[in-house]
């Protein structure tokens, strides 16, 4: 076989991520007049999004440069740390000088040095996101390189030309864009006015974390705009993930007929609270899309209902809460779940019309077979995003399959996902597929007519306000 043919072979099995050049949107200019801005990421893929939303914002607002990281994918996220162990941090965990640790055989013992190798990776954001149009507005150059030495010398500045913005809390300000605003501060620990930071005359504003939503306000007329553009663009735009996804879409009867589901119950306050997060968006489903009697869900299709309304106080689950919530649980079980009882309820639409419209057969031929009763409701599709795992034979979700014939999970779909095996950072031989399937998720989710998600997932605000809003042109949530 000749290395020609070997080429074309790799080629057909591995789509590589390309990198940009740290100029290719911006080439620093020579002036000193010209001033930066950045920040170190951390923690999940959409809490480093939020993070990004903010520099954008604050580049806009200060006229600086951003100087923008690359996003981190890895298992376990990193998580957030105050501004100097975090920047430590980031600079230990490299793969430079580590490129043996791909040669290393699996019957072969593993070195220290390597044991992570393969768990995490950092990609650039326009592997997700078209910056082209937000280049127009924002001067943005690529690093890949979270060292100072990397600013100093790509950009010839000097210690003194960097002001180190640390952090000492995750919530330690919020950046008000109005002097007048009275916007509360809600779970942040200080004001900040914008006046403040353009004060600041040395030529980079390096901040810790930027992770908030609304941490940076955008009140005025303007900048409003300037945030829906930001919003409007940091919609996914690979191609690989919109294929994948559009396949699986026309699959469920195209955009728009059927009903999106975001549900996560696999880690923190998520897990302690997934049977009532369940609970709530099943029983919008039996309000809007059958004709279920109070009694039939007693007796059949809701019969655990008072379970599902507490939360799940095992001793492994509870010690997954945010530290804050910790100290919740010094109050007994009983305490702790009375503010989620709820009795069984039913609230069909008033005009009959509506709710006779929506009950009858499926178009689609791989529904699962009704039980005579819900066959009525198979005319709803229902397509659930989820972190469950092996969600179609989990108890949590068991309620919504029994009462659904045609509701959907992703692994309902393998065939349609073998294309994301091929994306590869090849530099590291690391497989994206694990990371990229809860992407591909939300992209089908937030294509149905409707959409309910996870209160207080920041991934589930995403795939309504940003997802959902702008790929169906279904009118925004209200904030």
């Amino acid at each position: 076989m000749s290395t020609q043919q070997s080429l074309e072979i790799l080629n057909e099995n591995i789509l590589p991520v390309i990198y940009p050049h740290p100029f290719e949107l911006h080439k620093p200019s020579d002036s000193i007049e010209e001033k930066f801005l950045t920040y170190l990421p951390h923690s999940g893929f959409h809490n480093q999004r939020i993070e990004l939303e903010n520099a954008l914002l604050l580049s806009v607002y200060l006229n600086r440069t951003l100087l923008l990281p690359s996003v981190f994918l890895g298992s376990p996220a990193f998580p957030w740390l105050r501004f100097d162990k975090m920047y430590e941090r980031l600079l230990l965990q490299t793969k430079n000088g580590l490129d043996y640790c791909q040669t290393i055989r699996d019957d072969e013992p593993v070195p220290t040095e390597c044991l992570n190798y393969f768990r995490w990776t950092a990609i650039p954001w326009t592997f997700f996101y078209n910056l082209t149009e937000l280049s127009q507005h924002v001067r943005i150059i690529f690093r890949d390189d979270l060292s100072l030495e990397w600013i100093k010398d790509n950009l010839h500045l000097k210690d003194s030309d960097i002001y180190l913005f640390k952090d000492y809390s995750p919530f330690e300000f919020r950046i008000y864009d109005l002097p007048e605003s009275r916007t509360p501060l809600s779970r942040f620990l200080n004001r900040l006015d914008i006046n403040t930071l353009e004060a600041i005359e040395e030529r980079v504003i390096h901040f810790g974390s930027l992770f908030g939503t609304y941490r940076v306000l955008a009140q005025s007329p303007e900048n409003k705009d300037i945030l829906t553009l930001i919003r409007k663009e940091m919609v996914f735009q690979n191609p690989v993930l919109l294929r994948v996804a559009s396949r699986i879409v026309n699959r469920l009867g195209g955009t728009g007929s059927f009903v999106g589901i975001h549900i996560r119950v696999g880690d923190g306050l998520f897990k302690v609270r997934a049977s009532i997060q369940v609970d709530d968006i099943y029983h919008e489903l039996v309000n809007h899309y059958t004709d279920l009697t109070l009694e039939e869900l007693e007796e059949k299709y809701d019969n655990n209902h008072d379970e599902d309304r507490l939360e799940n106080t095992d001793y492994e689950i509870r010690q997954l809460r945010d530290f804050p919530l910790q100290q919740n649980f010094s109050l007994n079980a009983t305490a702790m779940n009375s503010q989620f009882k709820r009795s069984i309820w039913v609230n069909h639409p008033t005009d009959e019309n509506v709710l006779q419209n929506r009950l009858g057969k499926s178009s689609l031929s791989n529904c699962q077979p009704g039980d005579g009763r819900n066959d009525r409701f198979a005319k709803t599709t229902i397509y659930i995003a989820t972190d469950c795992p092996n969600p179609r034979s989990h108890p949590l979700l068991r309620k919504i399959f029994d009462t659904f014939p045609c509701t959907f999970v992703l692994s309902d779909f393998k065939q349609d996902l073998e294309e994301l095996n091929k994306i590869e950072v090849v530099q590291e031989r690391v497989k994206l597929n694990s990371y990229l399937i809860p992407m591909v998720d939300a992209i089908i989710s937030s294509q149905g007519h409707t959409f309910y998600g996870t209160n207080a997932s920041t991934f589930s605000t995403y795939i309504e306000r940003q997802l959902h809003y702008f790929q169906t042109k279904i009118s925004q949530p209200q904030e």
